[in-house]
């Protein structure tokens, strides 16, 4: 502190002033002091009617003082332990868990019940038998689009027909019948050399539970896919035919027979039996017959002549592109019956 007298610094301590000897008055009773006559200045009662006049400052120690903002304390509460575990009897923990696992048991079992689990032991392809058609077209020969029938299946082959329409364009339609197509891993593959209007093509039929994936080609041009569904009441009834169609489809069978030095090598297992008497040409021409269904074209000469002069036959496959596919194009009684025939050349 600093005497009031000489201004030098001096102890709080000191009663005297060393320096000069004037008396040093505590700090503590400077500020009792000052309050007292601040109190004597401004009585409680009054300071609320403290005016300012006109034109005139009042000093600060007469303005009254604002009171300070009680503080509110929050109250908190505290539950133990073992009171929350009342409450909550399962930790949220284990009931996000559980949750957890009850997924993952749903996702499966939907998994396991679409064609991504499904095997190729799994499918009953009889179960396909019917109309299929892409949704949303009622009549796709009026309309426009595709429609496949599946007619039968036997063992590893399934009998299918097929329409592609163009809406109503007789000229530009394209309708094949009583196609055999080859059943292999979940898919069926198919080829047609002629539909008795110069079209060919082939394609592969993919099952997919409630639908079917199909990719075509016709006549080389780029490959389309359709994914066609079951058309309601649409398995096939049997019915006796008449005496008149069993005419009819005798006489074709008949005609188409003797085109053909094997007629049955596509659709049965052939036995030493059925080649006995055939010479080794015909042999040779028995095994190339069955490629040429599907329409292998042929390097030899002579081959070539001779299927050329068949109605069945239209060669649109190069024979290096057919060899390199040939099993996925031909069924197992055509693949087992080439290597009979083979054997007996």
């Amino acid at each position: 502190m600093y005497c009031k007298n000489c201004f030098k610094k001096i102890s709080s301590r000191s009663r005297f002033c060393k320096y000069c000897g004037a008396p040093v008055q505590p700090r503590k009773k400077e500020k009792e002091e000052e309050q007292e006559k601040i109190s004597v200045q401004t009585p409680p009662d009054v300071e609320e009617s403290v005016t300012e006049p006109e034109g005139m400052e009042l000093p600060a120690s007469t303005l009254p003082k604002a009171e300070p903002a009680k503080e509110t304390k929050k109250e908190y509460s505290f539950k133990l332990r073992s009171e929350r575990e009342k409450e909550f009897p399962i930790p949220p923990k284990v009931i996000g868990i559980v949750i957890g696992i009850i997924l993952i048991f749903l996702v499966l079992f939907v998994l396991m019940r679409s064609s991504i689990f499904q095997s190729e032991d799994s499918i009953n392809y009889n179960d396909y038998i019917g109309v299929w058609q892409e949704r949303g077209v009622e009549d796709v020969e009026t309309s426009g689009g595709v429609r496949l029938e599946i007619l039968s299946v036997d063992g590893s082959t399934m009998v299918i027909s097929m329409g592609f329409y163009d809406g109503g364009a007789a000229y530009n339609s394209i309708r094949v019948e009583n196609i055999g197509a080859t059943l292999k891993e979940g898919s069926a593959y198919y080829t047609f050399s002629n539909d008795g209007y110069g079209n060919s093509g082939n394609g592969v039929l993919t099952f997919n539970n409630r639908s079917i994936q199909w990719r075509s080609v016709i006549n080389k041009n780029e490959a389309k896919n359709y994914e066609v569904f079951k058309v309601a009441n649409s398995v096939p009834e049997e019915t006796e035919p008449s005496q008149e169609s069993e005419t009819t489809e005798a006489t074709s069978e008949s005609k188409t027979d003797n085109d053909y030095v094997l007629p049955d090598s596509s659709t049965k297992y052939l036995t030493e039996e059925d080649l006995q008497g055939l010479t080794a040409e015909e042999l040779r021409i028995a095994r190339n017959e069955i490629m040429a269904r599907h329409g292998r074209q042929f390097n030899d000469p002579a081959l070539a002549a001779y299927f050329e002069s068949k109605d069945w036959y239209n060669g649109t496959v190069d024979p290096e592109t057919f060899d390199s596919q040939v099993g996925e194009i031909l069924n197992e009684y055509e693949m087992q019956n080439v290597e009979l025939i083979q054997s007996m050349e």
